[in-house]
């Protein structure tokens, strides 16, 4: 029988990917993006997730058109780099808004059509595991996804609805090019943001995993009868977040600021 999948931000990169991996299966899959995915455009909606008429509509709508929902991955997100300090008010609340408030949105009213067996899978990020310097905006909102994934997930466990992180390491989606970029600096950083960006730009695109690499992940525990609680998606980064685990703090967070560009902690 055909699963009903929703999988926001289902129009480019790991969402897209994820979309044609679980229609190769036979399932049945709702794209909710900021644009329309024209290679079927009669399973996708508009919606900014951050906006709560918006999402209520539309998960209305697919919840009285198909009447359940049995997976929904939260995948819709942006990335933002730079100074904490720096980053524009409007920027941090756009970033909170999308990032957790939309999952939080999609979560809340796709919840109503979910029964026993369905899966919540929220796509998080290496970088909600591990700090970053000058990346501390995305970091922590990848963290709170994190967490609000283990949280629900002991919610929903008398109800059986698997709750899921995945975690990916870099990936070939050109999400790093449609990052907001804060390049401004002053006395207290100097050239700590420049090479923090220069170390960005050396390892973008090229080396990064493709996305169908995560689309395989999502869709494994999608079918799993138990889900982990999160899985992290690229070889090398579950051997760092083993280091992460065994190292102390300080000696972790001194050598990611030295590698990743910032410069030494004292």
């Amino acid at each position: 029988m055909n699963k009903i999948v929703v999988i926001t931000g289902g129009s480019m990169g790991i969402g897209k990917a994820t979309a044609t991996l679980f229609r190769q299966k036979g399932d049945i899959v709702l794209s909710v993006a900021r644009q329309i995915d024209e290679e079927f455009p009669d399973f996708s909606y508009v919606a900014d997730i951050s906006n709560e008429e918006q999402v209520k509509n539309i998960i209305t709508q697919i919840g009285e058109k198909y009447h359940k929902i049995d997976v929904l991955v939260n995948n819709a997100g942006i990335g933002v780099n730079g100074a904490l300090e720096l980053v524009p008010s409007n920027v941090f609340e756009n970033t909170m808004h999308v990032n957790i408030e939309g999952a939080y949105l999609v979560t809340k009213f796709a919840l109503p059509y979910m029964q026993k067996g369905a899966k919540i899978i929220n796509i998080s990020s290496v970088s909600g595991l591990f700090a970053s310097p000058f990346r501390s905006l995305y970091c922590f909102s990848k963290s709170a996804i994190q967490m609000m994934t283990m949280c629900q997930r002991m919610e929903l466990s008398k109800a059986k609805i698997d709750v899921c992180a995945v975690c990916p390491g870099e990936v070939k989606t050109g999400f790093m090019k449609r990052r907001v970029r804060i390049e401004d600096t002053n006395e207290r950083y100097g050239k700590q943001v420049e090479r923090a960006f220069a170390f960005l730009d050396k390892h973008d695109e090229g080396k990064r995993m493709p996305p169908e690499k995560v689309a395989k992940a999502i869709y494994k525990q999608a079918k799993r009868k138990k889900s982990k609680p999160f899985v992290i998606v690229g070889g090398s980064f579950k051997l760092i977040y083993l280091g992460v685990k065994l190292l102390p703090t300080s000696w972790v967070l001194a050598l990611t600021n030295k590698f990743m560009g910032g410069g030494n902690i004292d």
